[in-house]
């Protein structure tokens, strides 16, 4: 028994290995942010300042950076919230600190969270993801990993 035990060991590792490997690093120079992108989510679209992807079940996932100019990033985040909720999405939870932020929401069966970090030179990046409301526990997780991988790099 013990030797069966100890033989799972490595495959325990490797596979554990190869689901670490599956999210992949994005960036955005420009904005001086970086992200993780989980597995099963495709590049849709990219732009100078981030890009969209598809993940499974119709979830969709937007990472970015922004200019603040002359607003606040505290009224970036204000003014967000309130074009979501004119969208029609009931805001659920909703955090603002002066470096960074998150709010999520609930529309038609999907589920939004937003996050946001405050970065160098008046600038912000952010992520949004929608799923639907049924995979909430096991996005639960990637929520996690995706608002610990935001985080500035080169300011």
């Amino acid at each position: 028994m013990l030797r069966f035990l100890l033989s799972l060991v490595p495959v325990i590792f490797c596979s554990t290995l190869l689901q670490a490997q599956a999210w992949q690093q994005f960036g955005v120079r420009q904005f001086g942010f970086t992200f993780d992108v989980p597995p099963g989510f495709v590049l849709a679209q990219r732009s100078d300042q981030g890009a969209a992807f598809q993940g499974e079940k119709n979830a969709f996932l937007a990472v970015w950076g922004a200019r603040l100019g002359d607003a606040s990033f505290r009224a970036e985040i204000e003014h967000r919230m309130i074009e979501d909720e004119k969208g029609g999405w009931k805001l659920t939870y909703r955090r603002v600190t002066p470096r960074w932020a998150s709010y999520s929401g609930i529309k038609n069966g999907q589920i939004r969270y937003v996050r946001a970090i405050a970065i160098c030179n008046d600038r912000a990046a952010l992520f949004t993801v929608n799923y639907s409301k049924s995979e909430k526990v096991p996005y639960d997780r990637v929520v996690v990993r995706m608002v610990r991988s935001l985080r500035a790099e080169g300011c």
